[in-house]
């Protein structure tokens, strides 16, 4: 991680991952994963395997709202971990398509 890094509060976190369980219950969420397709490697899914990720993510301070998570295939969320936008755009334009 980076050495300027301090987590977000615990409380904000259980906060946040309390609303990302009830966006996951929405029609917009569902609609989001019925396209079956992966917010960063554009690949297509089942959407069942795709899970929802913050962009900024709730460690960093990112809210759980539409405009901050989109559906991601599982090796790209795990891949994303929590680093930060800018971070994450720059590895994935290495990466071979």
């Amino acid at each position: 991680m980076d050495n300027d890094f301090f987590p977000a509060d615990p409380e904000f976190i259980n906060v946040e991952r309390r609303k990302a369980k009830a966006l996951k219950q929405t029609a917009w969420w569902k609609n989001q994963i019925g396209t079956g397709l992966c917010a960063y490697c554009r690949q297509r899914f089942p959407p069942k395997e795709l899970t929802m990720d913050h962009k900024i993510p709730v460690i960093r301070g990112g809210r759980t709202s539409k405009s901050n998570c989109v559906p991601a295939c599982q090796t790209c969320n795990r891949l994303k971990e929590n680093m930060p936008p800018d971070k994450w755009r720059s590895m994935l334009e290495q990466r071979p398509s």
